[in-house]
């Protein structure tokens, strides 16, 4: 059943008010006017100059909000929901309460991503059927859901910046037009970031080959096919997150960063990966899996990447996550009209080599994309084959939640579009605590010491990133 909830500006979604902006190649400038906002969010395409050759349908947009005129706030118990000062705790899915929200909007089709709507994060226990709270757990909610009624826009394509608005909400005319006074003249971030101790693993090699052990022992007896399985890691820091974040996206360009500032925690994501995204009915996922290591050698580096595509065991991993993600499509999506529309394709990043497919399909007409994302969560590439089964295992076998690692951080608008990403490479401050993860897939084939390996050099640009902010 859906949740209903009736908010005092229930109306019609009618023309979207622009202003517009000078376009400014790297829009962290912009995000630098409301970075320690409670409630601000960076969707972050990676691109950082005008000159970028890497401009694509996946890093086209760099979306900035904060200051949502509702919140939607999920523990592991209820549901608050937060406006006008005023909150209301309820019980019940998360997914089916933010639906309940969102259909009190009318829907306005505009050609911007996001001009109003739902933004925030999904921990990767809302797909889980118990949450066991005896496992390291850093003490945040499961769900912190925006509803936006205004978003920065920047569009690196076609070279323009606008503050889009329905103006759902009687006050953000008079905010957007001072915020658009404010961003022409914000001052340069004067903070500094540091990391004051030494990195601690939850796993060290032999507790996690006793688990890849144990999962092999799984496989072997048909319970699963392949199992991804992470490590947490844990270091100390001290100064604004915000400088921290404006490193990392230096070092680890990727087209599905985010940013995001809380009140007691903030989120530094580094995602190279899509979960789900939808646009006038048609769906898309690309999953990654398969993992080698870049080289600064040129010639080491063309071999790694031709033995990634070579590999039997790469391939195998990722062909069982697309027939996965195409079951999951399948419940939302029209018969016949789900299609792989690229398998194993070679993806290069600033760390990593990875394999990356796409799966597409048509939204059923009574389908939601609420539905859709509920349906499909969490991602397939993170979890293992079959999905259900694989979970239950990661819970008895990781001595950690995994939080926002592994589920998912996006947007649903108003406008009926929706992005979201996989929040692997991912970053949680709090405490003057930095959590972070690795993990990867394993499979019959799979040998301990080199997924040991495998999941470090995926952490390798967050390692760096440390190394440049270490106190001396």
């Amino acid at each position: 059943m859906i949740y209903i909830y009736k908010h005092r500006y229930q109306q019609p979604l009618n023309n979207t008010h622009l202003i517009p902006l000078p376009y400014v190649p790297d829009s962290s400038i912009y995000f630098e006017a409301i970075a320690n906002d409670p409630w601000s969010f960076y969707l972050d395409s990676g691109i950082q100059n005008g000159l970028d050759k890497n401009i694509s349908e996946k890093s086209r947009y760099d979306i900035i909000v904060s200051q949502p005129f509702i919140k939607i706030i999920a523990d592991d118990f209820s549901v608050s929901i937060e406006e006008n000062n005023l909150k209301k705790i309820t019980k019940g899915n998360p997914f089916d309460i933010l639906e309940g929200i969102l259909s009190g909007f009318d829907i306005q089709e505009t050609s911007l991503p996001f001009t109003g709507g739902a933004l925030g994060y999904f921990s990767y226990e809302l797909g889980q059927s118990t949450i066991q709270n005896n496992k390291d757990y850093i003490g945040i909610p499961l769900m912190m859901v925006g509803i936006y009624d205004w978003a920065l826009i920047v569009d690196h394509q076609d070279k323009k910046a606008y503050l889009a608005s329905h103006l759902v909400n009687k006050d953000t005319k008079d905010y957007l037009t001072k915020l658009s006074i404010k961003i022409k003249s914000v001052k340069p971030n004067n903070q500094s970031f540091k990391i004051n101790s030494t990195i601690r693993s939850l796993l060290n090699f032999e507790a996690y080959d006793f688990i890849v052990n144990k999962i092999l022992s799984f496989i072997k007896e048909g319970d699963v096919y392949q199992i991804n399985i992470s490590n947490k890691y844990i270091v100390s820091c001290e100064g604004d997150s915000w400088i921290g974040y404006k490193k990392l996206r230096e070092i680890n360009r990727a087209p599905f960063m985010a940013y995001i500032h809380f009140d007691d925690f903030d989120i530094l994501c580094g995602s190279p990966e899509r979960f789900i995204q939808s646009h006038n009915s048609h769906v898309e996922t690309r999953p990654i899996k398969g993992t080698e290591p870049r080289d600064s050698n040129p010639q080491k580096d063309k071999e790694n990447a031709e033995k990634l595509l070579a590999s039997e065991k790469n391939r195998a991993e990722n062909l069982m996550i697309v027939d996965l993600l195409r079951n999951d499509l399948s419940k939302n999506c029209i018969p016949g009209s789900i299609n792989v529309k690229a398998l194993c394709e070679l993806k290069s990043y600033s760390n990593v080599h990875h394999l990356e497919s796409i799966i597409e399909g048509t939204l059923k007409p009574h389908s939601t994309l609420i539905k859709l994302l509920k349906d499909s969560f969490p991602g397939g590439s993170i979890t293992g084959t079959p999905k259900t089964r694989s979970m239950e295992i990661i819970s008895d076998l990781e001595p950690h939640r995994r939080d926002i690692y592994c589920g998912s951080i996006g947007y649903i608008g108003f406008n009926h579009h929706m992005d979201t990403n996989i929040a692997i490479r991912t970053i949680i401050r709090k405490d003057n605590k930095l959590h972070f993860y690795s993990g990867g897939g394993i499979v019959a084939q799979s040998n301990a010491k080199n997924e040991f390996e495998e999941i470090a050099f995926k952490a390798s640009n967050i390692q760096k990133w440390i190394n440049f902010f270490k106190k001396d």
